[in-house]
């Protein structure tokens, strides 16, 4: 994905964002549930507990595409459009308190497994190996601190 994307995603979440509130990193990916296999726990379409609710549910139903966004207060959802830019609408957002970089696969195939709130449920991101660069921007991006 190409630094315009990445502006664009910025751009679409700008009247979003709380004063002082700085983007980091935007990257496009393939949205799934956690495997049993991986995490101990399997997040069921509409059972996702805790802080995320029925976001983490409507993630997974409002389709695979989207593009997530982080920044130093919160992290966003956006659908991907059909010709692989961010949506307009934001499908939902989160504090990056109640989310966290649980796993990081770097290969031909990258994957970050985000872990919603303590209880282990979330979402993995899937990216194809043209967007390798952009998984390890988006797992830098949240593994840095969150401003309170």
């Amino acid at each position: 994905m190409n630094l315009k994307l990445q502006e664009r995603a910025f751009e679409r979440l700008a009247d979003r964002l709380q004063p002082g509130e700085k983007p980091l990193a935007a990257a496009r990916a393939l949205v799934g549930k956690f495997t049993a296999g991986r995490m101990g726990t399997v997040v069921k379409q509409g059972l996702i507990l805790d802080a995320a609710g029925g976001l983490g549910s409507h993630l997974l139903t409002a389709g695979s595409k989207q593009f997530t966004v982080v920044t130093d207060r919160r992290v966003f959802f956006l659908p991907q459009t059909f010709m692989g830019g961010p949506g307009k609408e934001c499908l939902g957002e989160l504090p990056r308190h109640q989310v966290r970089l649980a796993e990081a696969e770097m290969g031909f195939v990258s994957l970050l497994r985000l872990a919603f709130g303590d209880q282990g449920d979330g979402i993995s991101l899937t990216f194809p190996r043209s967007d390798k660069k952009n998984a390890q921007l988006l797992a830098d991006a949240l593994q840095t601190a969150p401003v309170a």
